[in-house]
């Protein structure tokens, strides 16, 4: 700027001299000649604000479109668009960024200018220049078969499982948006407790000699069935029902036994009956289908019949937890394996390949507590909260060192090899490693979420399950669940840059 102030009265006396005819020619010619590179200077300068401009709405929209389902969104824009412009570049003043974002959260458009003050372009009156960018960042899901394998144990009652049901529509919702179906898009829900329930229209893959008819004095069959010998109940491909089938949930009555302590005080009998379960929250409620949650939902297309499903769920009291049968059959939903065998809404064509093109295979499992068998306290089969258990005044009528029936049995049977809880926990554990271990390895993208779990060796286990550390997720309280199950929706989204 101070080398055009020089040089507009030495073009002023060149002008007024009559030393030389062409004299005003040269001042004119000089004019032009500062003007032009003025003008390509300063226009050199708005090139490299708008540059930064549109690099910083780039960076800005992108991070929008990570959390674009949170609260924090627009903070979130605003904070990496001026880490990205840095304050009084080039003596630039910003106006923006603008921020819309479409109803389905699947379009960010951001949008800023910029004023920029001139130097040579001033000797011809222009003193400021504006520029402006905008970009599009577009949100889309990806082809995708999705599991969610929910805790429905007695422990999720009330708040937490209202929260995990709001948390797990709200995650179908976005995914979904305003469309009830999606092109290669498949939702399922496996809930679980210390048992699956398949489904009673399944009976085919029953073992043949079920005492169904047991189940004439207490209801029917709903659905449940038990685990199988090892290998079959963590064996992916030679899980099919043509190789072994499932023996049925049947949690039998010990109303012809008494129990009595040393004082003479009668216990209650352990679940007497007749009566089919229908309700939760309620560990007093009777068998046989004491504990059984809801059924499987296997992949289907509907964004209703996913989110009536979810609305479905419930708290299922007494057996315990037993994650490592809901991962199991979180798989089978999953495997090709299993094509053509869940009928329904399934079509045939499902469960797809693995590694199918521009298809993704995930499981999002979440739990709020430890594996392991529940006894029921001051109740038999088990010594739990039993004075002066297992003496009695009946001789061989003495309460065993037991727990809840599950669809290992009772823990007095040892079908895990023990008979102790703490070992059997482990030994679930060690099964439901092994799960995770298998199906990451068929390219299966697993998330974990546990909700209110202080239990480090729990915590560790649903850590080391999760395809990715980052997507592992502790949930302090029942109103975390719902950012999460956000995180996770737009994490299934692929972002680009549209415009």
């Amino acid at each position: 700027m101070k080398m055009v102030r020089s040089l507009l009265p030495l073009m002023r006396k060149l002008w007024r001299s009559d030393g030389a005819s062409a004299t005003p020619f040269v001042a004119v010619a000089m004019v032009i000649l500062v003007a032009s590179i003025g003008t390509a200077i300063d226009s050199g300068r708005g090139y490299l604000v708008k540059s930064h401009l549109s690099q910083a709405l780039d960076a800005a929209a992108l991070a929008g479109g990570r959390v674009v389902f949170q609260a924090t969104r627009d903070d979130d824009i605003r904070m990496f668009f001026n880490a990205n412009f840095p304050a009084d570049y080039l003596e630039a003043t910003v106006t923006g960024p603008s921020i819309q974002v479409d109803a389905n959260g699947e379009e960010v458009a951001l949008a800023a200018t910029a004023e920029i003050p001139t130097t040579f372009m001033r000797i011809l009156g222009i003193e400021t220049m504006t520029v402006r960018s905008e970009t599009v960042v577009r949100r889309s899901n990806r082809g995708m078969e999705l599991v969610l394998v929910m805790d429905n144990t007695g422990s999720m009652s009330g708040s937490k499982m209202n929260a995990m049901k709001a948390a797990a529509t709200d995650l179908v919702n976005i995914l979904y948006g305003q469309r009830e179906t999606m092109p290669n898009f498949w939702v399922a829900l496996v809930p679980y407790s210390a048992t699956v329930n398949i489904g009673n229209s399944r009976s085919s893959w029953l073992t043949p000699d079920d005492p169904s008819s047991l189940y004439s004095a207490g209801g029917n069959w709903k659905g449940c069935v038990e685990a199988r010998d090892q290998p079959y109940e963590e064996a992916e491909a030679e899980a099919l029902p043509s190789v072994r089938k499932w023996g049925r949930f049947y949690w039998a009555s010990n109303k012809n036994k008494i129990y009595k302590n040393s004082q003479g005080t009668t216990f209650p009998p352990d679940n007497p009956w007749p009566s089919v379960i229908e309700v939760t929250d309620n560990n007093n409620a009777r068998g046989p289908n004491l504990g059984c949650p809801p059924a499987i939902t296997p992949l289907q297309p509907s964004k209703t019949v996913a989110v009536n499903a979810i609305a479905g769920m419930g708290a299922w009291n007494r057996g315990g937890t037993m994650g490592n049968l809901g991962l199991a059959w979180g798989w089978r939903v999953l495997s090709p394996a299993w094509r053509g065998m869940w009928g329904g809404a399934t079509p045939a064509t499902l469960p797809m390949d693995y590694h199918t093109p521009l298809m993704d295979k995930v499981i999002v499992m979440l739990t709020d507590g430890v594996n392991e068998w529940y006894d029921y306290p001051g109740y038999a089969p088990g010594c739990d909260g039993i004075s002066n258990c297992p003496s009695t005044n009946q001789g061989s009528a003495n309460i065993p060192a037991d727990a809840d029936y599950t669809a290992y049995g009772r823990l007095s049977e040892g079908r895990l090899g023990t008979t102790n809880k703490s070992t059997a926990t482990n030994r679930i554990n060690s099964r439901m490693t092994s799960l995770c271990d298998a199906l990451k390895q068929t390219g299966v993208i697993i998330y974990t979420i546990v909700l209110q779990v202080n239990n480090s060796a729990t915590q560790a286990l649903y850590e080391g399950c999760a395809s990715k550390p980052e997507y592992y997720f502790q949930s302090p309280s029942s109103n975390d669940l719902a950012a999460i199950f956000r995180q996770i929706a737009t994490q299934l989204s692929n972002l680009r840059l549209a415009r």
